[in-house]
């Protein structure tokens, strides 16, 4: 009879996993990425950086911060992710746009994709998102 549960147990174990496949947990992790890359294979990377985390941790607060060349994946003319940040927002992830960054590149919000945000500056979100406790991440390397 011990048997039988011991296999109960073990089965009904392995299937409550394979219903959560690839999800670690379901804590609220706080996580901030700063995101410094042009180049659209990059901009794929961080995308998909976002949707690993994601299904790891479902209920993870992502902010990607995106400042020098990495404000090209929030730059509407030159984003080559624009569809996938647009979901992402939808489900959450703040995707932000450093404002010292746009001001150098003589840019405004209007040349952003609309779903981006804007932050006076990248190195201090940064800073204060981890003052807050959130886990730094430096995305797409």
């Amino acid at each position: 009879m011990k048997s039988v549960l011991v296999v109960f147990l073990l089965a009904f174990s392995l299937h409550a996993v394979a219903q959560h496949e690839g999800v670690i947990d379901l804590k609220k992790h706080k996580i901030v990425m700063q995101f410094t890359n042009s180049d659209s294979v990059s901009q794929a990377s961080v995308v998909n950086q976002v949707k690993n985390i994601r299904t790891a941790w479902p209920n993870a607060q992502i902010e990607v911060v995106c400042h020098g060349g990495g404000l090209d994946l929030l730059q509407s003319s030159k984003s080559k992710a624009a569809a996938e940040v647009a979901e992402w927002t939808g489900k959450g992830v703040v995707f932000a746009a450093c404002n010292n960054t746009m001001t150098r590149r003589n840019l405004t919000k209007a040349d952003l994709l609309a779903v981006a945000v804007v932050v006076p500056s990248a190195m201090i979100e940064l800073t204060l998102k981890q003052e807050k406790g959130w886990a730094y991440v430096k995305g797409a390397h």
